[in-house]
């Protein structure tokens, strides 16, 4: 069963790039799988959005686990020459933020 859902955005995220999204996040030790979009990617600083989906918050190991893989995230579309995203943000069961990953941060 997936640990964590990632949202398709068919303007930025083509089949390829979601295959790489989910390797990457396998590579931190979640199940991910691809779940149907929630918003409109209306804007060009675009955020790609996750769902944490065990009904315990992730612990702060996997939170810096994360974030690394939110930053390999960024750095395959900077690799592909596509926009990547502004922020990838996690959210909970409860659709409340858990994470904030905004590159030009770290």
């Amino acid at each position: 069963m997936a640990e964590i859902l990632v949202e398709e955005n068919f303007v930025r995220i083509d089949g390829a790039d979601m295959n790489a999204l989910l390797n990457i996040l396998d590579a931190v030790g979640l199940e991910a799988e691809p779940t149907a979009p929630r918003d409109n990617d209306t804007g060009r600083r675009w955020q790609l959005s996750v769902h944490w989906l065990p009904t315990a918050p992730p612990s702060a190991e996997m939170v810096t686990g994360l974030s690394g893989a939110f930053a390999e995230i960024h750095a395959h579309f900077v690799r592909e020459g596509k926009l990547p995203p502004a922020r990838v943000v996690l959210y909970g069961r409860e659709t409340e933020a858990i994470h904030i990953f905004e590159p030009e941060a770290a």
